[in-house]
């Protein structure tokens, strides 16, 4: 069985990172197993499998929300001579005006700044940013924007549906040319555990040969004729407004670790996948820059011969994708997936549209689990921020192929992905860091998530807790009222949407 159909472009999937590019909209935490595993075996690779050991990166896996806030904050107060960030998401809350901090303070020193936004997710952050494009060196950009500001802007995005309900939604985060983090996580409190409301989520900071594509796949977005300058879609005020930063005492002060240095950078062959920005065009591009990574991801999984694990926070298959899994399980693949439950999803529609598949998956002997809501205590209490503990929702992108590849990026299994998005992500030929995966299902999946079985001939979900299985028969934490929605939702021809 040819795992590669499994990625063709597939109307019936739905989801995106923030449903129909709402904010996010839930509590959750660090998908804390896998990357305990990813920390442990991050990137041990085994060099000499691999013929050119000249052309390995090198790669750390930033396995709490801790850590990735404050490694982005060591690259901006190290930065010499650039920064240049793109992101879906970039919220004026305590940690998104935090870093906007750490940018004006580097551009005070002549580090060049380029900041490349989408203009659904990142236009609340336009006023904090008036302070950051008067500095010299600075230049801020949107992409995809409407030129419209308030009801006008609601206007245009009514008129202009079709184009605008695309997004940029790529994530790099690259510094002076030599180190760059990449994954699934967006600028704002809820991916750096503040408040409560905080994402579970999974990037790598990474340097080497990889850098140099991750260089290309910025200029080619930052020069599209789909970006314009922040400055023509909200005119600079003449006199500068003030800026009050929400609780700026807040913020993590990102003192070095008492523990010592971050943890060394493995060896490890890297692979850079990006959507070309044309996909937002709606127009096809006849000479594309960049493969689709929909068609990237399928030459990497090409024909699983032992295992296939997949994370992805919205996973919604059409039937016939269905039918592939439930063929290459039939061959003796072994298959898991983990997306959120019904109490622990950002949003219902995508758990509507999801739930339709689930009988038939497990009839397959496709495993499934459903991240809990609120997940128990299996983070080291220094990777919390002032030991905050939130109810969990799974926002981390990943996969594994037969214990030898590992994808990290922004990429969900999901229509809007595949179709509208721009999505970008990393593939790090690592055996050990592969096999982080398939031991979280093995293991941390079982505190962490509920296990979905057949039994009978209906679903069931398995909590494994200390005292032993506690099989529910009906969804977690999901009422009647909550019941009906889901399945007025299902029938709802929305997926495409979504």
């Amino acid at each position: 069985m040819d795992a590669s159909v499994l990625l063709e472009p597939l109307p019936m999937w739905t989801s995106g990172e923030s449903r129909a590019g709402s904010q996010p909209g839930r509590t959750g935490r660090l998908l804390a197993a896998v990357c305990a595993a990813l920390a442990v075996f991050g990137g041990q690779a085994a060099a000499e499998t691999f013929d050119a050991p000249e052309t390995l990166s090198a790669f750390r896996s930033l396995s709490s929300n801790e850590e990735a806030y404050c490694s982005r904050i060591a690259l901006i107060r190290k930065a010499q001579t650039r920064i240049d960030i793109q992101t879906y998401i970039l919220t004026p809350d305590i940690t998104g005006s935090g870093l906007v901090r750490e940018l004006e303070a580097a551009a005070g020193r002549g580090v060049a700044v380029r900041l490349l936004l989408d203009d659904y997710g990142s236009h609340k952050a336009k006023p904090r940013l008036d302070r950051l494009r008067r500095l010299p060196g600075v230049e801020i950009r949107y992409i995809n924007a409407s030129r419209n500001q308030g009801l006008l802007r609601r206007v245009d995005y009514v008129l202009r549906f079709g184009q605008l309900n695309r997004r940029m939604h790529n994530k790099s985060f690259i510094v002076d040319d030599q180190s760059a983090i990449v994954g699934g996580r967006n600028i704002g409190d809820v991916y750096f555990r503040r408040g409560g409301v905080v994402f579970s989520d999974l990037d790598v900071i990474i340097e080497g040969p990889a850098l140099t594509d991750l260089k290309r796949v910025f200029d080619i977005y930052w020069d599209s004729p789909l970006t314009v300058p922040l400055d023509d879609v909200a005119p600079l005020p003449a006199k500068p407004r003030p800026i009050q930063d929400p609780s700026p005492e807040l913020t993590p002060t990102c003192s070095a670790p008492a523990e010592g240095q971050p943890r060394p950078l493995q060896p490890v062959p890297a692979v850079v996948f990006s959507d070309p920005p044309t996909k937002l065009s709606r127009a096809p591009d006849a000479a594309p820059v960049f493969d689709p990574v929909r068609d990237q991801i399928r030459r990497e999984i090409e024909t699983p011969s032992r295992s296939l694990y997949i994370v992805s926070p919205y996973f919604i298959p059409n039937d016939r994708w269905v039918n592939q899994l439930v063929a290459l399980r039939a061959e003796g693949v072994e298959i898991g997936i983990l997306t959120n439950s019904g109490r622990a999803t950002n949003s219902t529609p995508v758990h509507a549209a999801y739930s339709k598949y689930r009988r038939e998956l497990l009839k397959g002997g496709v495993r499934l689990f459903e991240f809990k809501p609120t997940a128990p205590t299996v983070e080291e209490p220094d990777l919390e921020f002032a030991g905050l503990r939130s109810r969990s929702t799974l926002h981390a992108k990943t996969f594994a192929v037969d214990d030898q590849k590992l994808f990290v990026g922004s990429f969900n299994f999901d229509p809007r992905s595949v179709s509208l998005n721009t999505e970008m992500g990393i593939i790090l030929r690592s055996p050990q860091a592969a096999g982080g995966v398939r031991t979280y299902f093995e293991v941390g999946a079982r505190t962490s998530a509920y296990e979905l079985r057949m039994q009978s001939d209906r679903i069931v979900w398995v909590d494994s807790t200390a005292t032993g299985e506690k099989v529910l028969k009906r969804e977690p934490g999901i009422n009647l009222f909550h019941r009906a929605i889901l399945k007025a939702l299902a029938l709802a021809p929305i997926e495409h949407l979504l």
